[in-house]
């Protein structure tokens, strides 16, 4: 990577943090700004921004890293001005392959809630002319509720009547099926679970832990008879088969809410 593309990126993106608290705050999570090269080809720069550090990405028209740059940010003012100074930065083709740069930038900014405005090249003589670029903020998708609607029992281990405990976890929040006294007497049944855990995406993974016991004091607890541990990735609608042992098979359904 020729030092003097890196060099170019790196002033076109246009970064800025807040000399305050409440403007730093703001700034947190990812900013994007669409462009068009010299040879006419659109590009998209992408900053992500957190506490004393950044990290910035080219990405080409299909969407494939073409730049990946981080490092360290420090909050200033400059009179009446907002600007931050970008040190201590490394740029390469990928996240794995980065150099240093021998070069720190100055910008001056505006902010309101999801639009970012930066005057950049100001703040010395260099090869790339003055700019203005306006970034928007990126937002995340709006969470969705995951069910999960059903666990079908096609074989367990327990030889007669059998409790079953289940805990799934998304975004690192557990959600509990267990059901006081509730016992089953045969290997091949469908228990409706319609167990809700919210503030989810399409594919995010949930892990989940099955606990069976012949005993409905023990199976929430470390004592417990038998345990299967996996996970599925979340789609608008699923299932998936499991079989932990030779004599315990089953699947569990699921489905995404809005």
């Amino acid at each position: 990577m020729k030092r003097h593309f890196l060099v170019a990126a790196l002033s076109l993106s246009g970064w800025a943090l807040a000399a305050t608290a409440d403007d730093a705050s703001l700034l947190a999570g990812k900013w994007s700004v669409n462009k068009v090269n010299p040879e006419g080809q659109q590009y998209t720069q992408t900053l992500e921004i957190k506490p004393g550090r950044f990290v910035f990405q080219i990405l080409g028209a299909q969407g494939a890293t073409v730049l990946y740059a981080e490092g360290e940010l420090k909050l200033e003012t400059l009179g009446p001005f907002s600007t931050a100074r970008f040190w201590h930065i490394r740029g390469g083709a990928a996240a794995d392959n980065l150099e240093a740069v021998d070069d720190e930038y100055l910008s001056i900014y505006t902010l309101n809630e999801d639009t970012w405005t930066m005057a950049v090249n100001f703040d010395k003589v260099r090869d790339q002319a003055p700019t203005l670029d306006v970034y928007h903020r990126v937002k995340a998708p709006a969470g969705r509720t995951l069910v999960l609607d059903a666990l079908e029992m096609r074989n367990t281990p327990q030889g007669g009547a059998w409790y079953l405990c289940l805990d799934a976890k998304v975004n690192g929040v557990s959600h509990r099926y267990h059901l006081d006294n509730q016992a089953y007497e045969t290997n091949q049944v469908t228990i409706p679970l319609a167990l809700e855990l919210p503030g989810v995406r399409a594919g995010q993974k949930c892990a989940f832990t099955l606990q069976l016991d012949d005993t409905d004091a023990d199976v929430c607890t470390e004592e417990v008879d038998n345990r299967s541990s996996g996970e599925f990735t979340i789609s608008d609608l699923g299932s998936q088969a499991y079989k932990p042992e030779d004599n315990w098979s089953y699947s569990l359904r699921w489905h995404l809410k809005p």
